[in-house]
């Protein structure tokens, strides 16, 4: 995925809300894109997906993905696009869930919908995926209702959903934040499991910088809509030349981002 010279617009009142993004997301690979509330990030990614809200709109630049650009979709190319070929989760999975159907049934009409299966196969694959994102009882959860989850279970099933039609490109935008330390590890070791084993190339969207230092490839860091330091990720952290970067890295080194960094060497090397 290629975004080139991305700049947004609010319509009314009429201001520019994103200055000129670029970046590449390499096949495999894992970007972060880190920044606090307010600077665009989920903007820029709305953009990626087609789903900018009402009075937003993509007034330059381009979005190629897989080499086609995306300018140029009609509504029924972004329905083949979302979900087949790029795919998203966000930060609350429970808004994103029917709370009167049994999620079981959710993940089914996805894989109807996207793939054409049969109710049988469906149900068969849906137990599949509630297992390949490491929920103990598939069965159990395929029965239920978001109501009887935990917001990590939810985040599980949320992906499940995510990842059913076989995506290319998996975007995590702010998938972790809602969730306590230790649960926020196990999603990031899924995700990255998950890329390994389904061959997904994913864009992860946080406030964060020990999220990212964990698992990113390389990373972009914006404010106020633009971008202020983009590169791999070892370089950024280790020697960021932007002061913004430098304040973010200090503020987050006092939480132990220096003890990941140093533990994320250790393992390249």
């Amino acid at each position: 995925m290629q975004v080139r010279d991305l700049r947004i617009r609010c319509t009314f009142p009429d201001s520019e809300l994103v200055h000129g993004v670029n970046f590449t997301l390499r096949r495999g690979g894992t970007l972060g894109i880190v920044g606090e509330s307010g600077s665009g990030k989920t903007l820029t990614c709305a953009a990626v997906l087609g789903i900018l809200p009402k009075q937003v709109e993509l007034s330059h630049g381009t979005v190629e993905i897989f080499g086609s650009n995306t300018a140029s979709f009609g509504k029924q190319q972004w329905v083949d696009l979302r979900g087949n070929v790029i795919s998203a989760v966000f930060q609350d999975p429970g808004s994103y869930l029917n709370p009167s159907i049994r999620l079981g049934k959710q993940i089914n009409e996805v894989l109807r919908v996207k793939k054409g299966l049969s109710r049988k196969q469906a149900k068969q694959e849906t137990l599949r995926l509630l297992s390949a994102v490491h929920l103990r009882d598939p069965e159990l959860v395929y029965d239920q209702y978001a109501h009887e989850l935990s917001g990590g279970m939810l985040q599980r099933v949320v992906i499940a959903a995510a990842i059913a039609p076989g995506p290319k490109i998996l975007i995590a935008d702010e998938a972790t934040t809602a969730l306590d330390v230790t649960v926020q590890a196990e999603v990031l070791d899924l995700l990255t499991e998950l890329k390994e084993r389904e061959g997904l190339s994913l864009v992860i969207v946080s406030h964060d910088l020990a999220v990212v230092a964990q698992i990113c490839d390389d990373v972009l860091v914006m404010r106020s809509g633009e971008i202020v330091e983009y590169g791999p990720t070892d370089e950024v952290l280790q020697s960021p030349s932007n002061e913004y970067t430098k304040l973010l890295i200090s503020e987050h080194q006092r939480y132990g981002l220096d003890r990941i960094i140093e533990s994320e060497r250790l393992q390249v090397a």
